[in-house]
C-alpha cells in the first residue's frame, strides 16, 4: 500500500509535464475556438485558432499535470507548500511489479490502452477504468522507466505485508 508524496509524484510523473504542455495545442486550440465562436456569435479563423492553441496550450498542460499529481497525491503541487512536498499523500494505491522476459508489453497488453474506451473486452482499463485520468492502472512505458518508477514509488518496501499481517493477527 503506498501513499504517494507530492514529491514523488512530480518525479513520477515529471517526464509527461513538457509533452502535455505542448503537444495538446491542437486539442486547445479545438477548444478554446468552440467556446470562443459560440460566446462571440462568429467564425474563429484557422490562423486565430492556432495562435490561441500555442497561447493557451501551456497553461492547460501545466493544469492536466496538477490534475495527475493531485489525483496521485492527493494536493495540487501549486498549492503544496514545499516543506510539505515529501509528506506521504491523502490518496492510497497499490504498487505491484510484474517481472519476466517482455514484462513490460505483456503487462501493457493486459492491461489495455490508457482510454480505457478504446481498451478491448477484458482488459483491465475496460473493465475497471472509467476514463483516460481514472483508468485503473499504471504501467511503464520501457524496462528503464519501469527501474525509475520502483525506485521513485520505493516498491522494495512491502507496506501491503505489514498491512495484511496486522489484519490477520486480529483475533
Amino acid at each position: 500500500l503506498h501513499r504517494m508524496s507530492v514529491a514523488q509524484a512530480l518525479e513520477f510523473y515529471g517526464p509527461v509535464r513538457e509533452i502535455l504542455r505542448t503537444k495538446l495545442r491542437g486539442v486547445v486550440a479545438a477548444k478554446a475556438t468552440a467556446v470562443l465562436e459560440k460566446a462571440l456569435g462568429f467564425a474563429i479563423p484557422a490562423p486565430e485558432a492556432e495562435k490561441l492553441g500555442e497561447l493557451l496550450c501551456p497553461a492547460f498542460g501545466e493544469d492536466q499535470f496538477e490534475n495527475i499529481v493531485e489525483f496521485m497525491s492527493g494536493r495540487r503541487p501549486s498549492q503544496c507548500p514545499l516543506e510539505e512536498r515529501e509528506i506521504p499523500g491523502t490518496e492510497k494505491c497499490i504498487a505491484l511489479v510484474y517481472d519476466g522476459i517482455d514484462a513490460v508489453a505483456k503487462i501493457r497488453d493486459v492491461l489495455g490502452p490508457t482510454d480505457p474506451t478504446k481498451a478491448p473486452p477484458g482488459s483491465i482499463r475496460r473493465e475497471f477504468g472509467s476514463n483516460v485520468m481514472v483508468n485503473a492502472a499504471h504501467a511503464s512505458d520501457s524496462p528503464e522507466n519501469a527501474q525509475r518508477e520502483l525506485k521513485i514509488v520505493n516498491v522494495g518496501d512491502n507496506h501491503l505485508r505489514r498491512v495484511a499481517e496486522a489484519f490477520y493477527a486480529k483475533p
